[in-house]
């Protein structure tokens, strides 16, 4: 991964949307509309960041903070970050009690220097420095004082301004930023409008101000916090790395920064030259070209997670990653680049953020370095290659780097573009289960499935790094894909070629059925659709929803011929629509018993806070739907 490009702070002073402003200037004594729903206080809260040059700047924080009780969001843990271009110069942590006496005040011994590390990265030269306020009774007031000057590339670390967070209030916060006049703060702002800008001929200083603002409620399935609460995110129209000049004044400069740290790094060693032209003789068409060479890394090279130095943005050269076997997402792109280009075919790396949800959908208007990963684009075949996965087949996404935009770094330099799209029909499941019900009240049960594109990713993982049957099977029981591990038939299939999954599956189960009197109740759907968004009586925030499936389930139940359905049998399809679903469940009988089809497509969407009810609504009716139950009695005689 790209070294993620923020200021560690775990102050968590960040969250969603302020609802609005409050009456009244600041006070010591915090009026009581500060304190409505507010688990703390940010009584004050002054941020600087000073550029010096186009290499060094240094960033400062003065922080008040008022603990109301302990469902703060870990606001007495005060840590900043640091690395071999970062100093600290500054760490200064104090509290007081409810009377204003001091009982903690940092020492060396309070204080706690520890590697960083993120998902998926096995080294790099990231530290964070903190201290935990022991805060044993409630209210305590916190007060910190960091400084960090910053070199090279850590001065693109810009300190982006989110000064309050969810469930919490505001009294007084600045961010001032002051640069060159031979240089230029480039900036995007959201919910704080826009600063006061003033210079004195050498510097030019801009300077953002918030007060009284009201704690916001956390709520389920809110917009990311950049979209919704007072944020300043910041980048510097031009900054040097060791030698490298680079420029945020648009995609394109950003991106031809990116190519030049890129240049001469992808001279493949002769032996491998040789290697690469004899595995495409004979290739039918470009696509097989791709494919095989995609194969050949994946089996030859592993990802492994190094952000030391200029490496967070520099990738491995190709002759290194050979020599290795081994590489970060910038390694393995440039490796597959330079293989690619062996054979006459143009690609380019791909700046990307992987998440669930981006935290900052990047847009046109504003360049910034939002991203933490990087993928390989071969625009002949318009195709995105993840040259980190060893197991996933070529020109596959997966769902956390879909539906997003992304930066192509081209020869011309950045060209922003967007992953494709999210369709349900990409992304789901075709599934069949066969129950039997026998005469002993013993069950049947046979599964025939085929998971797809983002719907097949956690089995396509089972089958790369489990190997063993049984701990498959543990795997596969644990998260409800299956109803037991002793089963009599299990097989598992995974596509070379396709974003596909197939699993077979059949058992003997003795607890699908209940007895009552004469009457034997069973539930027919061994996999219900039972989410239900959390019930709110007063929602201010819009729904942001995000699943994107379709999901086909066929049920066969058959039973002894002395027995017949008394309830549970619909002769009417059950049908429901919602802007972010179609559902619907039919049931046919048959000599045997009967069959139950459902269809459930869910797709992305952004509703109105007024609109939360009857979105929670249309997931209450399926799961109701979903619960299937049939009762089965002995057939009455005439």
């Amino acid at each position: 991964m790209i070294r993620l490009l923020f200021l560690v702070l775990l102050l968590t002073l960040a969250g969603p949307q302020v609802r609005g402003r409050c009456a009244g200037p600041p006070t010591p004594g915090v009026p009581d509309s500060l304190l409505a729903h507010a688990n703390s206080v940010v009584l004050s809260h002054d941020k600087e960041y000073h550029v010096t040059s186009l290499r060094t700047a240094t960033v400062r924080d003065r922080w008040v903070i008022l603990l109301l009780n302990g469902k703060h969001n870990a606001e007495n843990v005060i840590g900043t970050s640091y690395d071999d271009e970062s100093k600290i110069t500054t760490f200064e942590v104090s509290a007081t009690d409810a009377f204003g006496r001091e009982f903690f005040r940092a020492r060396k011994a309070d204080i706690t220097d520890e590697r960083y590390t993120s998902e998926g990265t096995f080294l790099q030269d990231r530290w964070v420095r903190y201290t935990t306020v022991p805060c044993g009774a409630y209210p305590c007031t916190i007060t910190a004082e960091v400084e960090r000057k910053l070199t090279d590339f850590a001065a693109m670390e810009f300190p982006h301004w989110a000064p309050v967070a969810r469930d919490q209030s505001l009294v007084s916060a600045t961010f001032t930023a002051t640069v060159p006049v031979d240089n230029e703060l480039l900036f995007d702002e959201r919910g704080v409008g826009e600063p006061e800008i003033s210079s004195d001929g050498k510097e030019r200083r801009y300077r953002w101000q918030l007060a009284n603002l009201c704690a916001q409620v956390t709520e389920p399935l809110a917009p990311v916090e950049t979209e919704t609460l007072p944020f300043v995110r910041v980048a510097l129209a031009d900054f040097q790395i060791n030698e490298y000049r680079g420029s945020f004044r648009d995609w394109q400069s950003f991106g031809a920064f990116i190519g030049r740290i890129m240049e001469g790094r992808d001279a493949l060693p002769s032996p491998l030259a040789f290697e690469v032209n004899q595995l495409v003789e004979g290739a039918a068409d470009e696509r097989e070209k791709v494919d095989r060479l995609y194969r050949f890394m994946q089996t030859r090279c592993r990802y492994v997670g190094i952000q030391l130095g200029i490496g967070g943005w520099q990738p491995f050269s190709a002759s290194y990653v050979d020599q290795h076997r081994y590489g970060d997402c910038k390694a393995l792109s440039n490796y597959m680049a330079a293989m690619l280009r062996e054979v006459g075919i143009a690609s380019y790396p791909v700046l990307i953020q992987s998440s669930e949800v981006p935290s900052y959908a990047i847009g046109p208007e504003f360049a910034t370095s939002a991203f933490n990963h990087m993928v390989l684009y071969v625009p002949s075949q318009d195709m995105y290659l993840e040259c980190t996965s060893t197991y996933a087949p070529p020109g596959y996404l997966n769902e956390s780097t879909l539906d997003r935009g992304v930066l192509w770094i081209t020869p011309e330099g950045g060209e922003l573009a967007r992953t494709p799209p999210l369709e349900p029909a990409d992304h789901g499941h075709l599934r069949t289960v066969t129950q039997t019900i026998t005469a002993d009240n013993t069950v049947d049960f046979r599964l025939r499935s085929t998971h797809y594109g983002a719907a097949q990713e956690l089995f396509r993982s089972l089958g790369a790094y489990i190997a063993d049957r049984r701990d498959q099977l543990e795997w596969l029981h644990h998260r409800d894909f299956l109803p037991d591990v002793s089963g009599s038939e299990y097989s598992y299939e995974v596509s070379r070629d396709a974003p596909e999954v197939s699993l077979r599956y059949a058992t003997t189960l003795n607890n699908r059925l209940r007895n009552l009197g004469k009457r034997r109740f069973f539930p027919l759907n061994p996999y219900p659709q039972s989410w239900v968004p959390d019930l709110q009586e007063e929602r201010t925030l819009p729904v942001d929803y995000h699943n994107t499936r379709f999901l086909v389930d066929t049920v066969h139940v058959s039973f002894p011929a002395d027995l017949e359905i008394e309830t549970g049998l619909f002769r009417t399809p059950v049908v429901l629509e919602h802007a972010v679903g179609e559902y619907r469940a039919e049931m046919r009988p048959e000599q045997d018993g009967v069959t139950w089809i459902r269809t459930l497509k869910l797709r992305p969407a952004r509703l109105p806070a007024g609109e939360y009810a009857d979105f929670r609504q249309f997931f209450v009716e399926v799961a109701k739907a979903e619960s299937v139950q049939l009762v089965l009695r002995e057939k009455r005689t005439k």
